[in-house]
């Protein structure tokens, strides 16, 4: 995306929000994306940001001056972005932010940092970034991503200016990449969603091991519809050893939640045709022969596994309880 032009096909309103702001010269010390889809939410992050060092300082980049041209190869010293180191952003990631920012700016009188993911940052990183929000210091600018503004600390959200983005068509996005990779839409679909950037979920569909991801899951349905009894036996034959790590973990949960999700709209609504499991809609039909009741149930037990995990609880304990809950139905 290299203008507000267009970003403005998709978002008019924030378009027009943050070019408002640059015409006016007025300028928030914070920002907070907010969206379902944070590809697009730096991508925003990263043009509001050239704009600001642009030579030209206008209301769009212009494109060909030196600071847009380093922005572009990502040489530009004066910008920062930091993203989670494994499941979380931590302390000291945010430490070595600060003592970066702390330094005067290197090409003038800004510097902007963007930090993904906001919501995975550990309490103690929220803490230190909470005292730089304090006290910014002159020209420089935060932008925090998050698709769950709920879970940063509320101290972060009264100081920065809440932009609302609207839902990304995943549609466009998964059939991108399923022409890049090959792949079926469903399978790109699912790795549009778990995977926050684009290029994560291209790399994904490339290899063997998210193909597997979701026939693990489709398996654990079916265990779930036919033998719940089995569950704990399956996590410790299949699931554990195809999710071993917190990330893994993390988008096999994530791959369970688009299920449940997929059941209860089709139970509330038998022609609804959003649907991300498309190529196994009577899986998600035998499913939806529960209770409305039962399926929200087991929805908010995979959503709470999955903020388990991504508070660091161990992974393995996580899906064990989580089995249970499914279990009770």
């Amino acid at each position: 995306m290299q203008t507000f032009k267009e970003l403005a096909k998709t978002q008019s309103i924030i378009a027009t929000i943050l070019q408002n702001s640059l015409r006016d010269h007025r300028i928030n010390h914070a920002y907070i994306f907010t969206g379902d889809y944070e590809p697009l939410l730096l991508e925003a992050a990263r043009l509001f940001a050239k704009t600001l060092f642009c030579e030209k300082q206008e209301t769009e980049p212009c494109l060909v001056c030196s600071n847009c041209r380093r922005m572009d190869s990502g040489n530009f010293v004066d910008y920062y972005e930091i993203e989670p180191d494994g499941a979380t952003i931590k302390k000291e990631q945010v430490q070595q932010l600060m003592h970066d920012l702390s330094l005067r700016g290197l090409e003038g009188n800004r510097q902007v940092y963007v930090v993904s993911q906001a919501h995975r940052m550990t309490p103690q990183a929220a803490n230190s970034l909470l005292k730089f929000f304090e006290e910014p210091g002159e020209g420089k600018v935060a932008i925090l991503l998050t698709n769950q503004p709920h879970l940063l600390l509320p101290t972060i959200r009264s100081r920065g200016q809440l932009l609302t983005f609207r839902p990304a068509d995943r549609t466009i996005i998964a059939a991108a990449l399923s022409e890049r990779t090959g792949r079926d839409a469903e399978l790109a679909t699912l790795a549009a969603r778990v995977y926050p950037k684009i290029d994560d979920a291209e790399q994904a569909l490339s290899e063997e091991w998210f193909v597997n991801a979701r026939a693990q899951v489709l398996q654990l349905m079916e265990e779930l519809m036919s033998r719940p009894a089995d569950l704990p036996l399956f996590v410790q034959e299949k699931w554990i050893g195809q999710f071993k790590s917190r990330q893994d973990a993390r988008i096999g949960l994530e791959l369970v939640t688009a299920f449940f999700e997929d059941v209860l709209h089709l139970k509330l609504d038998p022609s609804w045709e959003t649907i991300t499991y498309s190529r196994h809609r009577p899986l998600l039909e035998q499913a939806g022969a529960k209770s409305q009741a039962t399926i929200t149930r087991s929805l908010q037990a995979v959503l709470e596994a999955v903020k388990r995990v991504e508070a660091n609880v161990n992974p393995q304990l996580t899906v064990e309880r989580l089995m249970f809950d499914l279990q009770k139905g």
